[in-house]
């Protein structure tokens, strides 16, 4: 009786809690010690704005406001869901931010909106709002899950 009950709530869990979680194909394979992290990827274009490399990375630490997982996650994300954007935008996004020592939350609302007025030209409809608002619900999602290095 009591293996009936374990599949049962077991199941009940499973429909109730599938469709909070976000989709499971952002969750590749992310290394974060690589040369080509996202945080790397910024401080070596801080660096090529002229700042000193400890002073870049420390900007960089500051700036972004999640681990390195959830940056990366958060990053994928965006792109998936936003095409007109590119890796370069949220790149070139992230260093000015940097620069002028501002935090980035890649799952804010306001955030997204400001990264797509800034990189793109296109028009602000109903389907580009709408593709921005669910792409900062389910970073907010990954944001809450807790990715940990």
């Amino acid at each position: 009786m009591s293996n009936k009950i374990f599949i049962i709530t077991v199941f009940i869990g499973n429909i109730a809690f599938g469709g909070v979680l976000p989709k499971t194909d952002l969750q590749g394979t992310i290394h974060t010690k690589s040369t080509n992290s996202f945080r790397t990827k910024v401080s070596k274009k801080l660096f090529e704005h002229g700042l000193d490399k400890k002073i870049a990375k420390a900007n960089v630490d500051k700036a972004l406001l999640h681990n390195d997982v959830l940056n990366e996650l958060m990053t994928k994300n965006i792109l998936k869901n936003i095409p007109l954007l590119k890796d370069e935008d949220i790149l070139n996004f992230v260093t000015q931010a940097a620069l002028r020592k501002k935090t980035v939350d890649l799952s804010s609302y306001a955030t997204l909106v400001s990264l797509v007025q800034k990189h793109t030209a296109a028009f602000m409809n109903k389907e580009l709002i709408s593709q921005i608002e669910q792409t900062s619900i389910e970073n907010e999602k990954l944001k809450l899950m807790k990715v940990f290095v």
